[in-house]
């Protein structure tokens, strides 16, 4: 399936106009969340990549055993990996989704899971930011529901 007619097709379902730009990347807000859409012609994938914030200077030891617990196997990610961005500083969640043999039923439901995954991540960051400082911290913010396979694929 061409990149462009899954990319025009899933702003058609979501209401907006989505169209690649001359770095062929696109995005849209969902749930708060930034998510762009890269296309990658080299591998016949898109890119999807969601903006999880920044993460809290105090608690950096704590919440990247999370991530790089969360990212083994893809334990707890829906199939995507989370990594940090070397020009912001923000951590963000991403997936490369093939494009051969894929509906559009298919991009849908993979962008749909994506956004879930994000915002459950997107939350798992900020309850590191704003907890106070002086307290042990374990993030609470729906991570048992990759283990109940809600996010899968």
């Amino acid at each position: 399936m061409e990149t462009t007619e899954l990319i025009k097709d899933l702003g058609e379902r979501l209401g907006i106009p989505l169209e690649l730009d001359s770095d062929n990347v696109c995005a849209f807000e969902a749930d708060d969340l930034i998510i762009s859409l890269h296309d990658l012609p080299e591998l016949n994938a898109i890119a999807i990549i969601g903006d999880l914030g920044t993460p809290p200077p105090e608690r950096l030891e704590g919440l990247y055993a999370t991530l790089l617990e969360a990212n083994h196997l893809f334990r707890d990610t829906g199939g995507a990996t989370i990594s940090r961005d070397p020009e912001t500083g923000h951590l963000a969640l991403c997936r490369a989704i093939p494009c051969i043999g894929i509906s559009f039923d298919g991009f849908y439901d993979s962008v749909e899971r994506f956004v879930s995954a994000a915002q459950v991540w997107a939350n798992v960051i900020r309850d590191y930011r704003e907890a106070p400082p002086t307290e042990e911290f374990q993030p609470s913010s729906g991570l048992d529901s990759f283990n109940s396979g809600f996010i899968t694929g």
